[in-house]
């Protein structure tokens, strides 16, 4: 039997067991017009890429993104207190990106030039409070007239006057809800060339073709699989770290599957456990994690399952946060078998350098074991719902 490191996981209203566990808000704050909170000592620097991680200055960039698409409709119809109580829950609780739409026709409607006239105000918003913004440029552009040079210059230029901004020129470039044009990775390409060259670009989601991969970092978003009893998208995450190797760059799992209050195959998946062992095996796999939720389509505070699984992905994260990324390789089959021979898990993941060894148990079961090899000592383990995390030490 292993020994567990926190003998308890809060999910819901009950407190966590874990001294260092992330605080998560409850409730959304109250929308009433506050203050903007004081300009931070130091504001946000330039995220800077190095081969295939993010830097902001000379550390190494902690990415927990969230989807909150609507932020710039809700600032540019009137609602900006709802922006703000957004953002303050969101750097209340450690993330430190939030992913937005410039315009938008299906899920709400936001036209290019309020998202554009908008998107100063967001800026300086998040920069107050340490988050950066991820700016998606085009959506549903099959549906809403725009010139696609002139809004990405728009938007580049104002990304380029202020630190905290990336951009993304795509969301999802080859749906049916964008123009033809932007099923284009060339297409893409050129538009990217019209942001400046500090500002850090991906494309689109890659999963429709290589070329898409081709900005300064890389978007994925990974299939929503429902199998292996509802795991299957979770262990597709593993794939990331083939990608993070062919593309040599940043790769963000900005859209995987979503929280919701129920679970829908395919779509919504409402089980914390898969959010946990989700994040832990995308920072396994060398990838940036991105929270992806039901609520978040209109950037409302997760509630109820969506905050269940929030907080289970952010324990993910934090046990993650121990693993060491360089100088070590991502393994998986025999060459974790090699190391030690696990039973009682739904797969088993791991990364490993000259001495250490982390070893992640996905959907482990109260009886899993690890049998290590003779070379091996355990140094530790650590576990959140739906995984445990050994490290080993070779002697």
């Amino acid at each position: 039997m292993l020994a567990l490191a926190c003998a308890a996981i809060l999910l819901g209203a009950l407190a966590g067991a874990c001294t260092d566990a992330a605080p998560i808000a409850e409730r959304a704050p109250q929308a009433a017009p506050t203050p903007a909170p004081a300009a931070p000592a130091v504001s946000p620097s330039r995220l800077t890429i190095r081969e295939s991680r993010f830097y902001a200055g000379d550390a190494p960039f902690e990415w927990r993104g969230i989807s909150a698409f609507a932020l710039l409709e809700q600032i540019a119809h009137g609602r900006e207190s709802d922006a703000a109580a957004y953002l303050d829950w969101a750097a209340r609780n450690q993330l430190t990106v939030v992913r937005v739409l410039t315009m938008a026709r299906h899920l709400f409607t936001l036209s290019p030039e309020e998202g554009r006239t908008a998107l100063p105000r967001l800026l300086e918003m998040a920069a107050t409070r340490r988050l950066y913004v991820e700016i998606v440029a085009l959506a549903d552009t099959a549906d809403v007239p725009v010139d696609l040079d002139s809004h990405v210059k728009a938007i580049g230029a104002i990304a380029g006057e202020h630190a905290n901004a990336l951009i993304e020129i795509a969301n999802e470039p080859g749906h049916r809800t964008q123009h033809p044009d932007v099923h284009d990775a060339g297409r893409l390409k050129l538009l990217a060339e019209l942001v400046p060259k500090d500002v850090p670009v991906a494309l689109g989601s890659a999963e429709y073709s290589n070329d898409f991969a081709g900005g300064d970092y890389a978007t994925f978003h990974f299939p929503r699989s429902s199998r292996e009893d509802g795991w299957g998208h979770v262990l597709r995450l593993a794939e990331g770290a083939t990608l993070v190797s062919r593309w040599r760059k940043p790769v963000v799992s900005d859209e995987p599957i979503g929280a919701g209050p129920r679970f829908v195959p395919g779509r919504r998946d409402n089980e914390p456990a898969r959010f946990a062992a989700a994040a832990l095996l995308t920072r396994l796999a060398d990838m940036y994690p991105t929270f992806h939720y039901e609520g978040g389509l209109l950037a409302k505070v997760p509630t109820g399952p969506e905050l269940e699984a929030l907080q289970a992905w952010l324990r993910g994260l934090q046990i993650a946060e121990r693993v060491p990324l360089e100088g070590t390789e991502f393994v998986q089959g025999e060459a974790v078998s090699a190391i030690a021979r696990i039973t009682g898990a739904r797969a088993v993941f791991a990364r490993t350098g000259k001495r250490d060894a982390w070893i992640l148990l996905v959907d482990p079961r109260p009886q899993a074991s690890a049998d290590w090899a003779a070379a091996w000592r355990p140094e530790g383990e650590w576990e959140a719902p739906g995984a445990r995390l050994l490290r080993g030490r070779r002697d």
